[in-house]
């Protein structure tokens, strides 16, 4: 990629990207920042389902018995948003290694084993703030996770585009297998044995998350925690992996930051996501309904097989917000998002802490009784709030507090301003 293509400047007469200043002249890409808001508001969607029943079922449990509007609402979630956001962080991680990792070989030119060495610090910090929040706040975590295989990616991922390309595609292919791992975990260990009922476990720590003191929390959190992240490795690890390559590779060749001189790349991602992903994201959503409505203690089916296949519908939700950014009428909601994204490890935390004021035993504990609805529409209030946050703080600060924080911890008192890239300064 050219310098003029990096700094986000016209080259040969292509249009540029949208960009916004940044402290030292530097750029910011906005629609890198714009997307990450995206996947925020989409994330709090689905959290807040889960909030107070644990990490076992991204869409919490219907009541029974369901009501049609919210059997509904859990359709068009389903379909639409579970699964569909997470993989824009996760690709925009890998986008952020790519930013990330070349500033460093630059401010460290004549030492790799250094530049290696600070971003792997930055991983693990990252990594031990994740585990902190699963523990405390939403056992629902990513940010250990994500940290945890960003210190496996980065060990081994090859420099050159080619050979990264060809990673990329042996990661996805493992990835896509380990859509049956729950499969065949429940073909092994046989069908919960009254799949018609919520299990007991489950009502168990429902009551705790909705009931409990903040202490009184803690052992159920912990023990969520710990299976969620020891659930991971054989299902979510590969499709976080194969992400960041698919990241990294866009990163390197400029997709995102130039996504008008890749027209073509995008048009195919727009083209894979409605076709493909659409298509089983709708027929993986009823099924899950049906299930919910009457299986709701069964797991690992097909239905699940199917939603997560559906996620692929991902890449059309980029590659449509990316064409849209480049109109004129995109620049006001656009720049509202991209305050978000800024502060992306502030308000992806801030998020949980509020839900857990609101919905918890020891916060407001609103969560017994609010209908999805409620929690859809309390979801979105919080993050239109994060929004008008975030632009207020960015008039008067850098950064946001988690963010600087995560920065200093990284590189020092003297060592953090200009040691990270304007890029990856959020987290991913």
């Amino acid at each position: 990629m050219t310098p003029a293509a990096q700094a986000g400047g016209d080259a040969a007469g292509d249009e540029a990207p949208p960009t916004a200043a940044a402290p030292g002249g530097r750029t910011r890409f906005e629609s890198i920042d714009a997307l990450r808001g995206l996947a925020l508001m989409g994330i709090a969607q689905i959290n807040i389902q889960s909030f107070t029943w644990g990490a076992g079922e991204p869409l919490a449990y219907l009541t029974a018995p369901p009501r049609l509007g919210e059997s509904v609402l859990y359709f068009l979630q389903a379909a639409f948003i579970e699964g569909k956001f997470y993989p824009i962080f996760g690709f925009l991680f890998g986008v952020g290694m790519a930013l990330q990792t070349r500033k460093l070989r630059r401010l460290h030119p004549h030492d790799a084993a250094a530049a290696a060495a600070a971003y792997r610090r930055r991983l693990v910090i990252l990594f031990g703030l994740g585990i902190a929040h699963g523990l405390l706040l939403f056992s629902g975590d990513v940010l250990a996770t994500y940290a945890a295989c960003g210190l496996l990616f980065v060990a081994w991922a090859p420099a050159r585009p080619r050979a990264l390309l060809r990673l990329t595609a042996v990661l996805w292919a493992l990835a896509a297998l380990s859509l049956l791992v729950p499969l065949a975990f429940t073909t092994v260990l046989g069908a919960d044995p009254a799949p018609e009922r919520i299990p007991e476990a489950v009502l168990e720590a429902h009551a705790i998350y909705v009931h409990a003191s903040f202490g009184g929390q803690l052992a159920q959190r912990a023990m969520d925690e710990i299976w969620q992240q020891i659930g991971d490795i054989p299902t979510f690890w590969p499709q976080v992996l194969a992400l960041f390559s698919l990241g990294m590779l866009a990163g390197r060749l400029g997709w995102v930051q130039n996504a008008a001189r890749h027209r073509r790349v995008w048009r195919r991602a727009r083209l894979l996501g409605w076709a493909l992903g659409l298509p089983l994201s709708l027929a993986g959503a009823a099924m899950s309904v049906v299930r919910a409505r009457t299986l709701p203690g069964a797991e690992g089916g097909w239905e699940s097989v199917l939603l997560a296949m559906g996620s692929v519908l991902a890449a059309a939700y980029v590659a449509t917000a990316l064409q849209a950014f480049e109109q004129p009428w995109s620049a006001v909601p656009r720049r509202w998002l991209a305050a978000a994204g800024r502060l992306s490890l502030t308000n992806y935390v801030g998020q949980s802490l509020l839900m857990a004021a609101l919905l918890s035993g020891w916060g407001w504990g609103l969560g017994e009784h609010a209908s999805r609805a409620q929690l859809a529409l309390g979801a979105l209030a919080i993050f239109l709030a994060q929004m008008v946050a975030s632009r207020a703080i960015l008039r008067r600060y850098r950064q946001g507090p988690l963010e600087a924080l995560w920065r200093r911890a990284t590189y020092g008192r003297g060592g953090a301003r200009g040691a990270a890239d304007p890029q990856a300064r959020s987290a991913p």
